[in-house]
């Protein structure tokens, strides 16, 4: 990532799913790049990991939607509502494609919203997609 202060972007993954985190982790690994993954399990340990300060920026979040515990929903209204954290840029990750739940994450201010695909293909588009966003554009300090 070459930001304003030209450091390594983080992509923070919030999923508990551990084959999905390994699909993220593989697709990273293929794109190569300056992006360095750090994983929680849940929203919960999510916010404890960033208001502990053990996150660095600059970073992009990627936070799946149906977590134990803390919802993705729920975890998107506590970083809105923490003005530490609000500016955070959070993508959703779901396997639902329903117009509903594409709406509600955008109501609770996801800054964009990708489909967990079953065509390899797909996802790994999607993957390299949010890989370049992480490196193109200069995120929050």
């Amino acid at each position: 990532m070459t930001s304003q202060n030209d450091s390594k972007a983080t992509l923070f993954l919030i999923e508990d799913d551990q084959a999905d985190v390994f699909l993220v982790k593989r697709a990273l690994a293929k794109h190569g790049g300056n992006i360095a993954l750090v994983n929680a399990r849940d929203g919960a340990e999510a916010l404890e990991m960033l208001r502990g300060g053990e996150i660095e920026r600059p970073f992009v979040i990627l936070s799946d939607l149906n977590m134990p515990g803390m919802s993705g929903y729920e975890f998107l209204d506590e970083i809105r509502a923490d003005a530490a954290l609000r500016d955070s840029i959070i993508f959703v990750i779901s396997s639902s494609n329903l117009a509903e739940d594409v709406n509600l994450a955008y109501q609770h201010f996801a800054s964009g919203y990708i489909v967990k695909e079953m065509e390899p293909a797909k996802m790994a588009r999607s993957m390299q997609l949010l890989f370049d966003f992480c490196e193109i554009i200069r995120l929050p300090s």
